[in-house]
């Protein structure tokens, strides 16, 4: 296993419920925000989201996320237009059906301003 990822954490050992939640954003790297790649979020809690995407990023990376799904009037984590937040963990992702190889999924941690409210 590289040394820049790391296994995703135990479900036994999280904070906040996590809510499975399927939506398409934007993934911008902080430190190139002028080129967006796709990723679809798995999850969320109060404290942060999973993703996938095929964009290879690194823990302690700085991100920032846009809904495509944006809606103001919404009840679930498409009220907030975007996220910004660190890649706390990063594992190597494959679907059963194989059409999702070469993937990624990674777990992000909410800035504190841009923590979602369960």
């Amino acid at each position: 296993m590289k040394k820049d990822l790391h296994v995703e954490p135990h479900k036994g050992k999280r904070r906040y419920q996590r809510y499975e939640y399927s939506s398409p954003m934007h993934l911008y790297r902080m430190d190139y925000q002028d080129q967006y790649y796709y990723a679809q979020m798995k999850d969320y809690c109060q404290g942060g989201l999973s993703l996938l995407t095929n964009e290879k990023l690194v823990v302690g990376q700085l991100v920032y996320l846009e809904m495509k799904n944006y809606d103001e009037h919404a009840a679930g984590p498409e009220k907030h237009k975007s996220y910004s937040g660190s890649v706390k963990w990063a594992s190597p992702y494959s679907s059963s059906n194989g059409d999702a190889k070469g993937s990624y999924k990674y777990g992000i941690e909410y800035y504190e301003s841009t923590r979602y409210q369960c």
